[in-house]
């Protein structure tokens, strides 16, 4: 037995002895471009080395191989080099595997399969792991996993979704093209539920805007429209049928940073709110964030609405032709350098002139006049991409868009009177003529260089330019000649000319850092010029009675003012365990204006834990400084408005704002979210009372606070036939001014306390769509004239002077707001042309929504006489009104 130990011993040890001497075995291997299993089986052949592999383990990736008399263990950690790859000596012979420590990243970009589009905000999901991620505004994605067998899902709202298995043996580069998709039944993941992607914005404080859901709705006279769909949200409230503008829980219409690609635009509304100023035909994606701001958005206060338009069609060429009862688009795009360059360019000119020039130039004739009022718009959308190499691209957007108003008219007559020494009549010869003309619009463009240095490190270099010009022109002429001598008696001649302008220009570098699975870290810093003219007034105003000659002074132009505005941003979004995000970070901004600079550091901070696999509760804090003001002397949103910045003597506007969450994932597509939130303003800036906007802005302004608070409700369904949302809104919001209202603190305008609305479209058949919407708001407040009395002083023969009593502003409210819209689409194809028609009726039942209340004469009765009585009338501008819209697409 004794013998049997020792012969077992020596055998172990022998054994051993072999398994280290095999290790250190000299061994030599070379060649050229040599795939890693041709350099094994080299090693096994050559050298007699017995070698234990998986081909499919083995990455496909060749090498140029230069190993000379160095040691088994030596020769196998070089070519093991940045691989998943570990070796173990068992027995006689050595066992190559993949390593269960060991992390790999699959990076690329999303693109769609027909127009080589890249895919923003699709979705990527590993099913072993429940890791995820989402690609940003140019199509990325970066996603690390362990080494081994990995399930990749890719989706995108409105494409078929794709699966992919991989073995993940080396960091891997992986494009995926999603195919645009019909199918409108929901699809079902098999298998273990998934994470929410990194870097996406999940909150019942962000929505994504879908181009498909918004041509489904119902639309004003056949146009759709984003600004119009935003207002069906939950928290986005407007003025009467659009009118005056976009405003988020009780922020004002400034407060709203709005984007085209990436660049800010200052005025979004043509015909004073009731279209906007995005073509939904070129826009690709659309985001609007109401709370919980990520660090690298600021400059305002209240939302964020990041708009991205098309790129165009990298394949092959295309058109698309659309004509409404208003307005009319036509878009174009196609390759450059087929599956390298491409181009898109849309544009829209409105039909309104057609219709209101002929009935103007009517009612004027019926009042002797000869004239006619006219109106008109256009936006012009351009974007050129070229990719430079795997790594880099360049992009080229624009936008241009403006409006046109003007009223004109002349009119002349033959006066008689009676001079009282004249034995007969004297006649005159009377003449009248006016012109007003207004003209704004804005300028957008952008230059990009996106850089991909890595796997994990993506880069965006922006050059930017924005402006908004406001003209406005006025003449007017009165003449009164003596016809018996033609010697003038009276003329009157009064010339005025406004403008306004914003111009910004501007340098931004953006960072998107994916170091692995647990966190996604942004960071950049921008520069931005901004040159302010808040508005040139210059008028004169000749009159002539006899010999005089009255020539007042005209003011004097207000200087342009110039300001730079420095910002710096980083964010990490870190998984903190399976169920638990954060997003911490921190915006630094500064802003330096004559002779004051501003410096403002702004926290920001989100959570979101996934208490149950279909609840999900979140909350969040955030601070934001607007170094910019616009300024109104009315709530219609006219050209008039003006954007000013924060001087030595005006600070930065202010908000902080928290709000917290919950969102349950219902069965077969549904989701409800309910949301509380509170935020304060400071620093808000308005027209004191009785100013006069045409006036040194400076010395007619003051600055006061706002609050506002509430609670959000919304149901919505994103897949299947019916898709929608319900959402309610129980808000309040309210100012105060040191010069206004006494100092009290009033409603503001748009604290409008129940806010109701349904959104919801419906496919029958695959080539029938019904939709419809409905909203139904508390009415926004205003002010009233309370009471008119006058006071008479004591010199003799002065006429009394008539006082009105405003007393509290905001103390009264207009009637509830509400409004059904109806449409139908009908979809066919012709050879290779699809064709889409949209009918409609808006405001189905014609609810009168009164805009304001216009103080009008009526004549009554009393004791044989006709008295005249003051009376408020509403106004209301748009009726039940068809919609109609024909679309073409190549």
């Amino acid at each position: 037995m004794k013998r049997l130990y020792l012969l077992l011993a020596l055998t172990l040890a022998a054994v051993y002895i072999h398994a280290q001497r095999m290790l250190e075995q000299p061994v030599s291997v070379s060649g050229k471009g040599l795939l890693l299993e041709e350099a094994l089986y080299r090693l096994s052949d050559l050298e007699g080395v017995n070698l234990s592999f998986s081909n499919d383990i083995l990455p496909l990736r060749r090498m140029d191989v230069d190993i000379r008399d160095q040691s088994l263990a030596r020769a196998l950690d070089i070519l093991f080099r940045e691989t998943a790859l570990e070796y173990r000596q068992i027995g006689p012979q050595v066992v190559i595997y993949l390593s269960a420590n060991h992390s790999f990243t699959i990076s690329g970009f999303l693109r769609d399969a027909k127009t080589g589009e890249r895919l923003i905000s699709a979705s990527i999901q590993e099913g072993h792991t429940g890791r995820g991620a989402v690609s940003n505004e140019y199509g990325f994605y970066s996603l690390t996993l362990p080494a081994g067998e990995a399930s990749l899902y890719y989706s995108y709202l409105g494409y078929s979704p794709q699966a992919r298995q991989l073995l993940l043996q080396e960091d891997k580069e992986l494009d995926i093209y999603l195919r645009p998709s019909l199918t409108l039944e929901p699809v079902e993941v098999i298998g273990q539920r998934l994470a929410p992607g990194r870097g996406e914005i999940s909150s019942a404080a962000g929505h994504e805007l879908n181009v498909q859901q918004i041509e489904r709705l119902p639309a004003l006279a056949g146009e759709p429209d984003i600004i119009r769909i935003a207002h069906l949200l939950p928290g986005v409230q407007t003025g009467t049928d659009g009118v005056g503008g976009l405003h988020v829980r009780g922020g004002n219409n400034g407060q709203n940073l709005i984007m085209i690609d990436g660049v800010p635009v200052y005025n979004i509304s043509h015909a004073a709110g009731i279209f906007s100023v995005f073509n939904t035909s070129a826009i690709s994606s659309a985001r609007l964030i109401k709370g919980g701001f990520p660090a690298r958005y600021g400059g305002r206060l209240s939302s964020v609405l990041d708009i991205r338009t098309r790129e165009g069609n990298r394949n092959s060429f295309g058109a698309r032709g659309d004509v409404g009862l208003l307005s009319g688009r036509l878009s174009a795009e196609g390759p450059i350098v087929r599956e390298k360059s491409s181009f898109f360019v849309s544009g829209r000119w409105s039909f309104i002139d057609w219709y209101l020039q002929p009935l103007t130039r009517s009612l004027k004739a019926e009042k002797g006049e000869d004239g006619f009022v006219g109106y008109r718009f256009h936006d012009l959308n351009a974007k050129a991409n070229y990719s430079l190499s795997k790594k880099d691209h360049l992009y080229l957007s624009y936008y241009s868009g403006s409006d046109h108003y003007s009223n004109s008219g002349s009119s002349s007559d033959t006066l008689q009177a009676q001079p009282g020494n004249s034995p007969g009549p004297a006649f005159f010869a009377f003449e009248k003529n006016y012109s007003d003309r207004i003209r704004w619009g804005n300028t957008v463009g952008s230059l990009r260089w996106n850089h991909l240095f890595g796997d994990k490190l993506f880069a965006n270099l922006a050059a930017t330019y924005s402006s908004l010009d406001v003209n406005i022109n006025y003449y007017a002429a009165d003449s009164l000649v003596a016809l018996a001598g033609q010697n003038t008696v009276s003329r009157l001649f009064d010339i005025g000319d406004y403008s306004s302008n914003i111009t910004d220009l501007g340098l931004r570098l953006d960072f998107d850092f994916i170091p692995n699975s647990n966190h996604y870290i942004r960071f950049g810093a921008a520069l931005t010029r901004h040159a302010f003219l808040p508005g040139v007034f210059a008028y004169d105003v000749i009159e002539k009675s006899g010999n005089s000659n009255v020539l007042p002074e005209s003011p004097e132009g207000r200087d342009a003012v110039s300001a730079l505005e420095y910002s710096a941003y980083i964010e990490d979004e870190a998984r903190l365990g399976r169920r638990l995000v954060l997003n911490l970070g921190v915006h630094l901004a500064a802003f330096q204006v004559r002779q004051k600079a501003y410096f403002s550091p702004q926290p920001r901070l989100s959570l979101s834990w996934q208490a149950r696999e279909d609840w999900k509760l979140e909350g969040y804090l955030s601070r934001m400084q607007q170094f910019v003001h616009l300024l109104s002397n009315s709530a219609l949103g006219l050209p008039t408005e003006v954007w000013v910045p924060s001087t030595e003597n005006v600070a930065p506007q202010e908000g902080w704002q928290t709000g917290f969450s919950s969102i349950w994932s219902l069965k077969k597509g549904w989701e409800l979210s309910l949301e509380a939130y509170a935020k304060d303003m400071s620093q808000l800036l308005s027209y004191s009372e009785g100013a006069l906007f045409l006036n040194d802005w400076e010395a007619n302004v003051t600055a006061g606070r706002g609050r506002a608070y509430g609670l959000e409700g919304m149901l919505s369904k994103r897949l299947g036939k019916t898709r929608g949302w319900v959402a309610y809104s129980l808000a309040y919001a309210d100012r105060q001014y040191a010069f206004i209202n006494n100092g009290r603190a009033y409603p503001y305008k748009y604290d409008r306390r129940h806010d109701f609305k349904v959104a919801f479209s419906h496919r029958i058949q695959d080539w029938v769509e019904v939709s419809a919407n409905w909203a139904f708001s508390s009415g926004f407040a205003f002010t009233l004239p309370a009471e008119q009395y006058g006071i008479v002083f004591p010199e003799p023969g002065g006429p009394p002077i008539t006082v009105i009593e405003y007393g509290s502003k905001n103390a009264y409210r207009m009637p509830v707001y509400h409004r059904l819209d109806l449409g139908a689409n009908f979809y066919f194809h012709t050879d290779n042309v699809r064709h889409t028609i949209h009918v409609g009726v808006y405001n189905f039942y014609n609810r009168r929504n009164p805009l304001y209340y216009d103080l009008r004469n009526r004549y009554e009765e009393e004791n044989g006489q006709l008295l005249p009585k003051k009376e408020f009338v509403p106004v209301s501008i748009i009726p039940m009104l068809p919609s109609l819209n024909y679309s073409l697409k190549f």
